[in-house]
């Protein structure tokens, strides 16, 4: 074999390790990125065990929970929370919603990306139903209140009183020809 030929054999295997590399990381980074997020607050995936395994409420202790909400350039869509600030028990479920108004002359398609502040509050809040776990549809110049159910775990740290839930509107880019969004398909939620 000529050396030109086992410098392209050799500069084969290393593009072949550096794409399987590439291929792996793609499927570990999905996990890796949902843990750094639950850590840091940023993601709560749905947890009807945490919910559940709480216990009675704290009807001793009140939490204030405040919701806010923030919108990424390039979307025509406002939305407030019905309620700016609740106050709940630890352990006890909780409602509110945030209203949403496509101003504009489109359809338009985003999702809402939450974050939970203080970040040790992340770990004691469960939400059991949000908007932010799909994909969202609107057609032009409509308005719908969407739920997000909740509930602070028991274990919060005594001196939390205070936890803010902020979500961030992104645009995504509509569905493909012949797919329905996700959100149509589950008449919004």
């Amino acid at each position: 074999m000529s050396d030109s030929a086992q410098g392209r054999k050799r500069r084969g295997l290393k593009y072949a390790i550096i794409a399987a590399a590439m291929v792996g990381f793609a499927f570990i980074n999905v996990p890796l990125f949902r843990v750094f997020c639950t850590h840091f607050g940023i993601y709560v995936p749905p947890d009807e065990r945490l919910a559940a395994s709480t216990g009675p409420a704290n009807t001793h202790r009140d939490v204030n929970v405040l919701f806010s909400s923030v919108l990424a350039k390039g979307l025509d869509v406002s939305f407030t929370p019905v309620h700016a600030m609740q106050t709940v028990h630890p352990g006890q479920r909780a409602e509110n919603g945030y209203t949403f108004t496509n101003n504009s002359d489109h359809t338009v398609h985003f999702r809402a990306i939450h974050d939970i502040y203080p970040y040790q509050a992340a770990n004691h809040l469960s939400l059991i139903q949000c908007f932010c776990y799909t994909n969202q549809t609107m057609a032009p110049h409509t308005t719908k209140t969407l739920p997000v159910i909740y509930q602070i775990n028991t274990g919060l740290d005594p001196l939390v009183s205070r936890v803010s839930m902020m979500y961030t509107l992104e645009p995504l880019a509509p569905a493909a020809p012949g797919t329905a969004p996700a959100a149509a398909s589950q008449g919004g939620q």
